[in-house]
């Protein structure tokens, strides 16, 4: 028999929906909100559109199928499904402010979410499965959160921090949000800032960062953004930039720029529209600024422990655009904060690094750290002839007007 749930955005109703005994979606109800839906816009007055928008929402809102330990999880906690491991959490994650129960529940967002209240910790490094001390009753940010690594929430003097695994023998990942974080730090680039610790007892490497976001302010991804208009012959790239424009951030262009440089050094194959977007004041609904850069674990030739791939090699997928990361530097502009001399750095932050992992071979990290020499040499070039075109094109615009020198 069908549930009835309602799903709200912070206390704010937003729809009311069925789920099956399956935990599929059978129905919207009824709309209450428009503006706070947690899906693009750009099916509104389309039921069958936003049903399966809605569908596709319930289905990511807790663990990915592809997570290498769900079925340890599921099994443990005794659940169908990803579904009913989220819904059992009630869909509150620490990323945005979203959250369902069921119709005939009083419960409210002020006593249950998890940037003000205390939560269980189900995930344990150093074991495959869920804490032993866990209950089915218990509800967790780690039951919530995206991605295919293991990951955990953990609170130290009332802040919250994700700490993450590797998918991998060589336990790269966590190495790489370090090494992406230091050159970010070097360029003074707007970013999660990661570190790298280890579990108490196997002393596996993990990354740690702190929480982006707060209970005033929430990730809204890429994905959602875009979806808010129709593509009008925009790539999503100029479609992007425009609505958030629109909607006042003006330096979005500037910083998506930042991100594909970086995406370009380090060799991300992961940026998704989910892996980047805008903080949103959860109240007002305000577009506050572009989402600082985060997670880039999967970089650096993560997953090939096969040196003979890396040698000279520019290219990389650019997910979220199609093509690779280093085509792509065809869109950006030139960055204000450029100086050469900041290049020279970047081999020696990944080598420093890279030679505190234990399971990378000494060949490999050699090849990185070249690799990414060269991608910096190549870089380096690409936005001097940007810089140097601006001057010309500054010039151009000058002598219209009678002027010899550059704005």
């Amino acid at each position: 028999m069908d549930k009835e749930y309602i799903l709200k955005h912070k206390n704010y109703p937003v729809l009311s929906f069925k789920l099956s005994d399956d935990y599929e979606l059978s129905e919207i109800t009824e709309i209450y909100d428009e503006k706070r839906l947690p899906f693009g816009l750009k099916y509104i007055g389309l039921p069958v559109a936003q049903n399966i928008q809605f569908s596709d929402w319930i289905e990511n809102r807790g663990l990915p199928r592809s997570r290498s330990d769900l079925a340890n999880i599921e099994y443990e906690l005794n659940v169908k499904n990803s579904v009913e491991l989220s819904f059992g959490s009630y869909a509150l994650n620490l990323t945005d402010h979203y959250w369902v129960h069921k119709s005939d529940s009083n419960l409210n967002w002020n006593n249950i979410n998890f940037f003000e209240n205390d939560f269980k910790e189900v995930i344990d490094f150093d074991f495959i499965g869920v804490n032993k001390n866990i209950k089915d009753t218990d509800i967790s940010p780690d039951l919530t959160v995206d991605g295919n690594l293991r990951k955990k929430w953990i609170i130290l003097n009332n802040d919250r921090f994700l700490l993450k695994g590797s998918r991998y023998n060589e336990m790269q990942e966590p190495f790489n949000e370090v090494i992406a974080s230091d050159i970010m730090n070097l360029f003074g680039i707007d970013h999660v800032e990661y570190k790298l610790i280890r579990s108490k007892i196997n002393n596996i490497p993990l990354s740690i960062c702190k929480c982006m976001t707060d209970i005033n302010n929430e990730l809204i991804t890429a994905r959602v953004v875009i979806d808010t208009e129709a593509k009008e012959n925009r790539n999503d790239y100029d479609r992007f930039i425009q609505i958030c424009d629109n909607n006042g951030i003006k330096d979005v262009k500037e910083k998506l720029d930042d991100m594909m440089i970086i995406d370009f050094i380090i060799g991300n194959t992961d940026r998704h529209k989910n892996n980047f977007g805008i903080l949103r004041d959860s109240d007002t609904l305000e577009w506050k600024k572009l989402a600082p850069i985060f997670d880039n674990g999967n970089s650096l030739f993560h997953s090939d422990p096969k040196i003979d791939i890396i040698e000279d090699n520019m290219n990389s997928l650019c997910k979220w655009l199609g093509g690779s990361n280093y085509s792509r530097l065809d869109y950006i502009g030139f960055p204000k904060w450029y100086s050469e001399d900041k290049f020279k750095d970047i081999g020696n932050i990944v080598g420093d690094v890279l030679y505190k992992n234990e399971n990378i071979n000494k060949d490999k990290k050699d090849k990185l750290v070249y690799i990414v020499n060269l991608r910096a040499k190549e870089l380096i070039k690409i936005l001097n002839q940007k810089r140097n075109n601006n001057f010309v094109q500054g010039i151009s615009l000058d002598s219209e007007n009678n002027r010899s020198v550059p704005r």
